[in-house]
């Protein structure tokens, strides 16, 4: 037979239930939170790319750094024999200053909206960047636009 008061046991099961609905309250706004984290930023017909906002820094080499998404129309060629991706999570780094990115990550998937299986990963040492020139118009200067126009006040990178 328990000792303890009735209303102690009723105070500890609403206790309970009040940080259970808050569990489910928050995951639900992680969810949602989520599914926010991305912002469309460049359509074609063969792509969407999404950038992160969170993601925007700049590097220690005073690059800016900027994370996107990008969902394919058709499947992609990997380097993978046989395999197929329909979605990647890039990591760039941005030259401002002579409008020019460069991969500093790459990670493939199966299916859109990085979903299904990896496919394929690459990660490219700072000092061995591949620059690319990112005209105005293109999916690539869409993405030097975004991260150079939103890269936080005071993590601005310096100017050469």
């Amino acid at each position: 037979m328990s000792t303890q008061h009735p209303a102690s046991r009723m105070a500890r099961r609403t206790r309970a239930s009040a940080l259970a609905s808050f569990a489910v309250m928050a995951w639900g706004a992680a969810q949602v939170a989520q599914a926010a984290d991305w912002v469309s930023i460049a359509k074609s017909d063969r792509t969407e790319v999404f950038a992160n906002p969170a993601s925007l820094g700049v590097s220690p080499a005073s690059w800016v750094i900027v994370r996107t998404k990008q969902n394919f129309v058709e499947p992609q060629p990997s380097a993978r024999k046989n395999k197929s991706f329909l979605s990647a999570r890039n990591e760039y780094r941005v030259d401002c200053a002579q409008r020019r990115l460069a991969y500093r990550e790459m990670a493939s998937y199966s299916q859109l909206d990085l979903q299904g299986d990896s496919v394929q990963k690459t990660k490219i040492g700072e000092k061995n960047l591949k620059w690319m020139d990112a005209p105005s118009g293109t999916v690539f200067g869409a993405i030097v636009d975004y991260a150079c126009k939103n890269v936080p006040a005071g993590m601005q990178p310096a100017t050469k």
